[in-house]
């Protein structure tokens, strides 16, 4: 292509704006170091598919900046950031194609990192989450192996439709050049150590902790054992101001951030921190967060507060804080389940609740959970969740082998019961329906001789099968809930097990009826017809009882055959006669009490939780 020529007058205004980029660039510790390693030049004529051409003058590297190009200051900064990245990592010499994509990806990459500049609109997005990029060497490698390239072309490679070019004429040397890599290296340096100042400041800015918390925590960490390696993982925060935005009256604590907040408003003394500061390790240690489990916040929050205060206080520990803690002796010795059904099904409960509050105040729970405790993750593959289970378990096993203190029965067992690795929903509901499936005994007939042996062919010999009666008599209903809030996903996850089953003890058919607003009746349906081919009917609104008395009035469903109900819990009572059990995503929850079992599933919600907004994490004292 020719290159066009351009009137140095006409373009005033985006040398203005490239200068403005470059300023930038300057104030910034990395390409401050970069940029006297090559002279920029804005006035030599480029493509119109050019954005910038590294070239050699006079034995000095030059950057040619395309000025026709319309860009914000922080696009520019963008390009300008790339090219100098380029030279930096040691890009500036000739190669194959894919060691050229591999370079420009990988300077892609690093820009992102660091979070320089704006991707100019013009740019096509590439995402790079699934590429290797660990170097250009094994991106390169890996793109020889690629057959299709064309997702790749065009990013800005020389030669195809490039956003920066290296010229590769025989005059420049490609060698590697020590001072660019001195000086990438020092430039680098210069940033995180920028990066860590910043941090420092940040942290300064928050109040430090006053001597009643850092003595309380002190004693948390050296004198109880058993939630010692607990604390000593957590930061904690005692600034008002902090504590104003995040609507926190007394305390609270955030489980993913491992950060403990604490209002300075109170004047607490020693002894009363003491007790809040383990009221709020409690809280994680015995994974609340985790066990809420679809529950009202609040109402759960306020049930196991109960719990926690009464153990505290029985134990002797700290002193109880005069802002009404909820301590209620004749709850001793319930759980936390317990007293949450209690409050949720008694309205004296929910109005006495209107006047007391939590540590972080009136209808608000002083655990922070933001986010599904799938996403949690703590180093090395374990997750936050093993991690605060683990700090319990080891912390119990420390106070009682050296007879450190008596801990109440009630706590003892809970510790105990959250470090038992569940059972797996599968297996639960396997081991459900086994009570109403047991295993066909093949039987022996003469009806069909059976094949005889070579040595004794005038014997007949009986063959081996399965009753038909009892095969026609052995099948369950299948109540599926199609509401639009069951995801596709839930649905093939629960009709997938419920096929694996019905396939290994022998029943070859399921009576299954959808159900949204109104059933539909699917008849019976063979197992393995589960697994794929199901067209599902509905989608709309929940009312499931009419498909419950379907079944329960069809002559042609055993009186007392097993009933599985699949639905995420936005459903209204049920009324069943039969023999029954709810296959539930995680998370979920029925609205009502009932004594039938009650199997979880890891839903679509848990595996890809919505985006949030978190406030930035800082470093506690």
């Amino acid at each position: 292509m020719a290159t066009p020529k351009h009137n140095t007058a006409k373009y005033a205004k985006h040398r203005q704006t490239i200068n403005e980029a470059e300023a930038v660039l300057v104030a910034h510790p990395l390409f401050k170091r970069l940029l006297p390693l090559a002279l920029r030049d804005a006035s030599k004529p480029l493509a119109d598919t050019c954005w910038g051409q590294l070239d050699e003058s006079g034995g000095r590297m030059v950057f040619h900046l395309n000025v026709q190009k319309r860009l914000e200051v922080e696009e520019w900064v963008y390009i300008i950031a790339l090219g100098y990245l380029h030279l930096g990592l040691g890009h500036v010499r000739p190669g194959n194609r894919e060691w050229r994509i591999a370079c420009e990806l990988y300077a892609h990459h690093f820009a992102r990192q660091i979070g320089i500049g704006k991707l100019p609109t013009m740019f096509r997005y590439v995402p790079l989450d699934n590429l290797p990029l660990r170097g250009e060497q094994e991106l390169a490698h890996y793109f020889q192996n690629l057959n299709d390239l064309e997702p790749y072309v065009g990013l800005g490679i020389g030669g195809f439709e490039p956003s920066w070019k290296l010229r590769t004429s025989q005059t420049v040397n490609y060698t590697p050049d020590s001072s660019r890599h001195e000086a990438f290296v020092a430039g680098l340096n210069a940033a995180v150590q920028a990066a860590v100042a910043t941090a420092s400041n940040e942290i300064r800015a928050f109040s430090p902790l006053s001597d009643n918390l850092r003595q309380a925590n002190h004693w948390v960490i050296n004198s109880f054992p058993l939630l010692s390696a607990l604390a000593s993982s957590f930061s904690l925060y005692e600034d008002k101001a902090l504590c104003e935005r995040m609507h926190i009256a007394v305390a609270a604590i955030h489980p993913e951030l491992r950060e403990i907040y604490i209002n300075p408003h109170w004047k607490f003394s020693k002894e009363e921190l003491i007790f809040i500061l383990l009221h709020e390790y409690l809280h994680i240690g015995l994974r609340h967060d985790v066990r809420e489990q679809g529950r009202d916040a609040y109402y759960w929050n306020v049930a196991c507060d109960y719990v926690i205060n009464g153990w505290l206080v029985e134990m002797q520990v700290g002193k109880l804080p005069a802002v009404g803690i909820l301590h209620d002796p004749e709850l001793a010795g319930r759980s936390a389940e317990d007293i949450y059904d209690e409050i949720v099904s008694n309205l004296r409960w929910q109005r006495k609740l209107e006047k007391i509050r939590t540590l972080r105040g009136e209808g608000k729970s002083d655990i922070i959970n933001e986010r599904p405790p799938t996403w949690w993750t703590q180093g090395s593959g374990v997750t936050l969740d093993e991690f605060y289970r683990r700090c319990m378990r080891e912390g119990l096993e420390y106070a009682q082998a050296r007879g450190r203190g008596l801990f109440p029965a009630g706590l003892v067992e809970e510790i105990r019961a959250i470090n038992q690795r569940p059972i797996p929903w599968d297996v639960q509901l396997t081991e459900w329906l086994d009570q109403f499936f047991p295993p066909v005994e093949k039987q022996r007939s003469y009806a069909r001789i059976s094949r005889r042996q070579s040595a004794t062919p005038d014997i007949p010999r009986p063959h081996w099968h399965r009753p038909e009666q009892a095969a026609m008599s052995r099948t369950f209903g299948v109540v599926l809930d199609t509401s639009g809030s069951m995801s596709r996903r839930d649905l093939g996850m629960a009709l997938g097990a419920i096929s694996a089953y019905a396939m290994s003890r022998d029943v070859t058919h399921v009576r299954l009826v959808f159900c949204d607003a109104t059933p539909y009746d699917a008849g019976y349906v063979e197992a393995d017809y589960l697994l794929d081919k199901v067209e599902v009917k509905g989608r709309g609104g929940t009312v499931l009882q009419p498909a419950v008395d379907l079944l329960q009035q069809a002559d042609n469903f055993p009186k007392r055959g097993p009933l599985l109900i699949i639905t995420d819990g936005y459903i209204d009572e049920l009324h069943i006669r039969l023999e029954h059990a709810y296959l539930m995503p995680t998370g979920s929850r029925l609205p009502f009490k009932t004594q039938s079992s009650v199997f979880y599933f890891e839903s679509e919600r848990a595996a890809n939780p919505p985006p949030r907004e978190t406030r930035p994490s800082n470093a506690g004292a």
